[in-house]
């Protein structure tokens, strides 16, 4: 039955990095360790550990993957294995990893920690008894197919099980702990005891009008005790041009990636509240479900390219969404048009300078047809004249196209021109959010990223200080000149 939810300020969601393929990534790397230990690892007093299996029982304690996840980890050990075996029937893995997998995965879903102090044993016994169950099944496997006689079995097979099996309980832990360290430096997991939130049975209704709206949105990364962002609540409407400034470390990039479900759902951590784009509520929809409603680019807008040449970016996203060949021609000719790169399908990536780099991504963006376009601090790596360039073309796509565009930018004068609403941000909260003469104001008042405010309005801000008023706030050159002469005119400016 779906659970009405009246307040979101209460709703709390928790969730590992990486989204729901970080097993894969964390198991892949540890097959890999396994791997080459397996290749180079001698014999002591004729035992060798099983590092493939100790390397598993890691990552599947480390990510907790479904029962289902767990199989196919280990048959892909086993294939491994295959390749790598001495064994005169090698094909038996492949019926041993199956009753490890679900061992491993016993361990990792039902098995609490058994600590003593601070030291957990269960990757020791999760280690010992996966490799005797699986060790066991290959044994009696062999014993059938090759015919070995009883007394091999039971008093010279089984006792080496035991053997390999008190071997990885002893490794499993030396690669548990720094592999856990490792990866909880890099933000990538949560602890393995933490479970995913599941919002899918919860009925929950945008309160705030417009495209986007987050309401009352707090944030914390992994491992961190610090709030990325406090009680956080802001709507953009259809049609918009939002800048989000502040200093760094305000919480400009956490806002944005929150927009597009990036937060939580690869970065992970705990979010109270919500986030609604294009209607969704972020914690009910995969990034990529969102991805219909919002396009992202990131500051480094050159690593979201992956082909060779124009043409071939244009399509590799649209394919992978199976649009039909027509479709994709079409989509890409707009998109390319849009951002004033048409025809240049052919052209190789690698001559395209970075201010074209960047509309290439615009473009990609453009062509799956968005409501909202999302840039974080997009003019980082341009030029002045690159920066001239790229918010002529986004206030383009946003007067004539229609399309919402919010930014977080540190470089307000060349924004200034095209912005509809700016945000001030500092320490994760919203200080001031209105029209740009507002938050501009409030940056002064506030003493809180000044040296951001454009020169330009500064000086305006500086000559009211000496009693000088004026009719219209110098958010362009021309208002800037007009509104000075007006100033004159009247007499006011005579004292300045």
């Amino acid at each position: 039955m779906m659970e009405q939810v009246m307040d979101v300020s209460k709703l709390v969601f928790t969730k590992a990095r990486g989204g729901r393929f970080r097993w894969l990534t964390i198991s892949t790397l540890m097959l890999a360790i396994g791997m080459l230990l397996h290749l180079v690892s001698p014999s002591v007093a004729g035992f060798t550990p099983n590092w493939m299996i100790a390397c598993y029982v890691v990552a599947i304690l480390l990510t907790k993957p479904s029962y289902k996840q767990c199989l196919g980890i280990c048959m892909v050990a086993a294939l491994m294995e295959v390749f790598t075996s001495k064994s005169a029937f090698p094909y038996g893995d492949f019926a041993s990893e199956f009753f490890g997998a679900y061992v491993a995965g016993f361990f990792a879903h039902s098995v609490p920690p058994i600590k003593i102090g601070k030291f957990s044993l269960r990757p020791a016994i999760a280690g010992f008894i996966t490799t005797c169950v699986s060790g066991f099944t290959f044994v009696s496997i062999l014993t059938l197919v090759m015919g070995i006689p009883m007394k091999v079995y039971l008093y010279g097979m089984l006792p080496a099980v035991a053997m390999v099996g008190i071997g990885n309980g002893i490794i499993t832990p030396f690669l548990y702990f720094p592999a856990l360290r490792l990866f909880k430096s890099m933000h990538y997991m949560a602890e393995s005891d933490v479970e995913d939130s599941d919002h899918s049975g919860l009925v929950l209704k945008q309160q705030q009008e417009g495209v986007i709206s987050v309401e009352h949105l707090t944030y914390t990364y992994p491992f961190s005790k610090k709030k990325a962002l406090d009680n956080v609540s802001m709507a953009v409407s259809k049609g918009d041009f939002v800048v989000v400034t502040g200093p760094n470390g305000a919480g400009k990039t956490t806002l944005l990636m929150s927009m597009a479900g990036a937060i939580p759902h690869y970065y992970g951590g705990t979010m109270e509240g919500m986030v609604f784009t294009g209607g969704k509520a972020v914690t009910q929809h995969t990034i990529a479900d969102l991805a219909s409603s919002i396009g992202v680019i990131l500051s480094d807008y050159k690593a979201q390219i992956v082909t060779l040449t124009v043409g071939e970016e244009m399509a590799f996203t649209l394919e992978n969404h199976g649009f039909p060949p027509d479709e994709i021609r079409r989509r890409s000719k707009e998109a390319l048009a849009k951002v004033h790169l048409d025809g240049l399908e052919e052209r190789k990536v690698s001559t395209l300078s970075g201010g074209q780099c960047q509309r290439l991504v615009v473009a990609a963006v453009l062509a799956e047809e968005p409501e909202v376009l999302v840039f974080d601090e997009p003019t980082s790596a341009l030029d002045p004249e690159g920066i001239r360039e790229f918010y002529e073309m986004v206030g383009e796509l946003n007067r004539k196209e229609g399309l919402t565009v919010i930014v977080a930018e540190h470089h307000l004068e060349a924004a200034l021109p095209f912005a509809k609403k700016f945000i001030l941000m500092n320490q994760g909260k919203i200080i001031s959010q209105g029209t740009p003469e507002e938050v501009m104001r409030a940056m002064k008042q506030n003493h809180i990223y000044e040296e951001a405010i454009p020169d330009m309005y500064r000086a305006q801000l500086t000559l009211e200080d000496q009693g000088i008023s004026f009719e219209k706030p110098f958010l362009n050159i021309r208002d800037a000149e007009q509104s000075v002469m007006d100033s004159f005119e009247k007499g006011e400016g005579k004292h300045a």
